[in-house]
């Protein structure tokens, strides 16, 4: 298990001298206690922000995940909090540099937090991330936003070897994989979907159940996907994903709601007696294919900042995500036609 943080220290600074205010703040941290400095990445926090915002208006809402995240797997933290709008080309307006430490007295490790306020055109904000960014290091971008309604910028998408987001947070299902595609079309970065993650189980299942389930029935796209309110992402996530396994054209799929209270997610393959079913829970997959006894798998737990941790210290790229989403585009213009 991950520490806490145990100590954090904070200074507003001009935007061009954060560099200068980090290094007295190393100093600082030093004269109270050894600590170790650690970085394996670059995590870019990009958003959207009011004018009268706050510089550390961000960090009173996902603070706490930040904090998880880097105690997991050590990056220097870039949050810019982006007022749009603005066409000119121009420097953030304030910051903030910080050291977070995390450990035990005897194995402290410390990591850099940069925040940023920018009002400019999204043109100069790439020289805004260059500045900041470790350049020896992966840079990761993290939307923990609905990017439905505020899509990722493709100038720093540019930048970056990972885009990682959260489907469960998407308002419109459509318009939050047209953003996606928007956003990474023509850059070699690496999408991170931590909804994905959740769908691993079911997934698995399907894979090691497939000579029980009714085959015609799969290939055909004769399933039925029903899912617990705010799971509707997930659903359509794993409609996407057979169809790109499978082959499927516009089949005739049905996603519906359900009130279970015990599924979050169920899979229907066929009907009647020939049917086949798959069903996903919070701790749980139970599986009951046609012609076999049903059995049931553990679903292993994942924090959020479990998933993010992870998806940082990956370095391969998700094909079967990108075919999924390239497949789902299809499925969900279908569907509204």
């Amino acid at each position: 298990m991950a520490s806490a943080v145990v100590d954090r220290v904070w200074r507003d600074a001009a935007p061009d001298a954060l560099e200068q205010t980090l290094a007295e703040l190393w100093r600082e941290v030093g004269r109270r206690a050894t600590v170790a400095r650690a970085v394996m990445s670059n995590l870019v926090v990009l958003r959207a922000c009011r004018a009268d915002e706050p510089t550390d208006a961000f960090a009173g809402t996902y603070g706490d995940t930040i904090d998880a995240i880097i105690a997991r797997h050590p990056s220097r933290v870039i949050v810019i909090a982006h007022e749009t709008g603005c066409p000119l080309a121009r420097a953030p307006i304030a910051a903030r540099g910080g050291i977070v430490t995390n450990g035990p007295p005897q194995a402290s490790y410390a990591v850099e937090h940069v925040s940023v306020r920018s009002s400019c055109g999204e043109s100069s904000l790439p020289s805004i991330v260059r500045r900041l960014v470790r350049g020896d290091l992966p840079t990761s971008i993290w939307c923990p936003e609905d990017v439905s309604r505020q899509p990722p910028l493709r100038a720093i998408v540019a930048e970056a070897r990972q885009l990682i987001y959260d489907s469960r947070a998407w308002s419109d299902l459509r318009g939050g994989i047209r953003a996606i595609e928007q956003s990474t079309q023509g850059f070699q970065v690496d999408v991170a979907d931590v909804n994905w993650r959740r769908l691993t189980p079911i997934r698995d299942a399907v894979r090691h159940s497939t000579e029980h389930l009714a085959i015609d029935a799969l290939r055909s796209g004769q399933v039925r996907i029903a899912h617990a309110p705010g799971e509707e992402a997930m659903a359509w996530l794993l409609a996407g994903w057979l169809a790109a396994r499978l082959g499927w054209g516009e089949a005739a799929i049905r996603v519906d709601e359900t009130h279970d209270p015990d599924a979050r997610l169920t899979l229907t393959v066929g009907a009647g007696a020939d049917a086949s079913l798959l069903e996903l829970g919070e701790q749980q997959v139970r599986v009951a294919p046609r012609g076999a006894a049903p059995y049931v798998s553990v679903v292993r737990q994942e924090s959020a900042p479990d998933a993010i941790a992870a998806e940082l210290r990956s370095l391969s790229a998700d094909s079967a995500l990108r075919d999924t989403l390239r497949a789902l585009a299809r499925l969900t213009s279908a569907a509204s036609a």
